[in-house]
């Protein structure tokens, strides 16, 4: 199966040169750049570090990392590559905004043929590469393994549905793998996965979400200051639903409408995971009897007597769950493995989520009393009830949910670490 795959991409990359050269012309010049390395230069005898991210989020990630790399090795040389523009357009807006830059050469990354792959590896000339999260991308781990570049996964995870998957393919992913040295995953649950797919225990280290070192904390934020901006009443109750999908906002917007039913001013704030649904949910609202406005109309929810607000734009997720007193995330109530609880919990406001949560900290969360489980409507609209009437009981938890958070930081430097102390980066100290 992996010499099918071989053949076939590469036919596919032959096929695609002659396009990406006629798309760079017509001022597109995506495709040309994910089948040329970028020119690059440095020191032969550098640490030349590879990052590999997917998109946004990931992106993060890997300038976080980057920056600790250089902290640590001020000579060494980092690449950082993405799989979409908006993941690499990330990179570079964080770099240009320090003055000491982390990444040396941020690019997209190659189509993932040897033809293309061996190419890249042999210009960067990397002496260990980092993938972040599970970007498992054949012909490029093979082309590192060819040069005995060291490979490590950070923060690495393996849903449940992808791990199924993977499991009818447990045999050739099992090879794939072998060319990776370590896999830093997030979670004891993600680890017995990878390992149940053929990866050796020893090469597997259970150490944490490294997101959690990014999050922020409450005082980074203020809370009336960000409801007049977002145009939002200051005496409002406000429940957040973060990273919503599919046939969850049918349930959300049921709730909410009994809520407001009885608590006229409470808002509702609606953040789907996927801009091109916004059209479906406001077909939803309106089949609903409810008044919506979205962010990007410039309207005011303050001024428009309407009690929800779409936030249709990107980046503003973590701001939005500031001005709530109750965050649900999203992922959740279907079976999508839920989002990231621990970012309205960073931020000191209660969590809900539904039973298809699967991220590292809730559990904790749950424990310490920081959140709390729904399974249908009838949960949920109790429960935001139950918040909204009990100003204290939202103050404890979101007390304990910093609690949670703070206890969870430090993944970055225990992953760096453990690369170090396997000898997979070569740190004199760290």
């Amino acid at each position: 199966m992996i010499a099918l795959y071989t053949l076939l991409t590469t036919i596919i990359a032959i096929v695609l040169y002659p396009v990406g050269m006629v798309m760079a012309l017509m001022g597109r010049p995506e495709l040309h750049l994910r089948l040329n390395p970028p020119s690059v230069s440095g020191s032969d005898g550098a640490l030349r570090l590879w990052i590999h991210a997917a998109s946004v989020g990931e992106a993060g990630i890997a300038y976080s990392m980057a920056g600790e790399v250089k902290k640590v090795n001020p000579d060494s040389l980092v690449f950082v590559s993405t799989i979409t523009s908006t993941g690499l357009q990330r990179v570079i807006s964080l770099n240009e905004s320090r003055d000491e830059k982390y990444v040396d050469h941020a690019f997209l990354a190659p189509v993932d043929s040897p033809l293309i792959t061996n190419k890249f590896v042999r210009r960067i000339a990397p002496t260990a590469m980092i993938i972040v999260e599970t970007e498992i991308w054949p012909s490029l781990i093979r082309s590192m393994g060819r040069e005995g570049v060291p490979i490590t996964i950070i923060n690495g995870k393996l849903g449940r549905r992808s791990f199924r998957r993977y499991m009818y393919f447990r045999f050739v992913f099992k090879k794939i793998v072998r060319d990776i040295s370590l896999i830093c995953v997030q979670s004891r649950s993600f680890s017995k996965r990878f390992s149940l797919l053929g990866v050796p225990r020893e090469r597997i280290e259970t150490i944490g979400n490294i997101k959690f070192d990014s999050l922020p904390k409450p005082s980074d934020y203020d809370k009336n200051t960000l409801r007049n901006d977002f145009g939002i009443p200051g005496d409002a109750h406000v429940f957040v639903a973060g990273s919503t999908r599919p046939g969850e906002e049918r349930v959300l917007i049921r709730s909410f409408a009994e809520i407001a039913g009885k608590k006229p001013g409470a808002v509702l704030v609606l953040v789907p995971r996927h801009l091109k649904r916004v059209a479906e949910i406001e077909k939803l609202l309106e089949d609903a009897g409810l008044g919506y406005i979205k962010r990007t109309s410039g309207e005011r929810l303050e001024s428009s007597g309407k009690s929800v607000l779409i936030l249709d734009t990107m980046g503003e997720l973590l701001s939005m769950f500031a001005c709530g007193d109750v965050a649900f995330v999203g992922g959740s109530l279907m079976n999508f493995g839920g989002h990231n609880p621990m970012e309205p919990a960073a931020l000191g406001v209660p969590v809900l989520f539904g039973p298809y949560m699967e991220q590292t900290g809730s559990k904790e969360l749950l424990a310490e009393g920081a959140a709390a489980l729904v399974h249908d409507n009838t949960e949920l609209t109790a429960k935001i009830e139950s918040l909204f009437a009990n100003h204290d009981n939202r103050m404890q938890m979101g007390t304990a949910g910093t609690v949670v958070v703070d206890r969870f930081k430090g993944t970055l430097l225990r992953t760096l670490k453990c690369m170090k102390d396997r000898g997979l980066i070569p740190f004199s100290s760290l």
